[in-house]
């Protein structure tokens, strides 16, 4: 989401810093986009839709919300955002 210019510099390292803390990275990540516009939130569908997180975004529009990513700013590839892994 860093590289879609959805997170600025400093949330992406809030979200880093919690790393080992899995549950509260979820938790400073969902504050994060349910802050900002609507764009935030399609982008975080679309990182969850094109990575192993399929059934969370299914959930997340099974009665809502549904679109693409809006590209912020300039396309570049999507920061995947994967909770079980340490490349944050």
């Amino acid at each position: 989401m860093y590289q879609q210019n959805a997170l600025t510099l400093k949330e992406l390292q809030s979200i880093q810093a919690l790393r080992k803390r899995p549950v509260e990275a979820a938790e400073t990540l969902l504050n994060i986009v349910m802050k900002e516009p609507d764009a935030v939130y399609l982008c975080f569908l679309d990182v969850l839709r094109h990575t192993e997180q399929q059934h969370i975004y299914e959930r997340l529009v099974a009665d809502g919300y549904r679109g693409k990513c809006i590209n912020l700013v300039n396309c570049r590839p999507l920061f995947m955002f994967k909770l079980n892994q340490t490349d944050f």
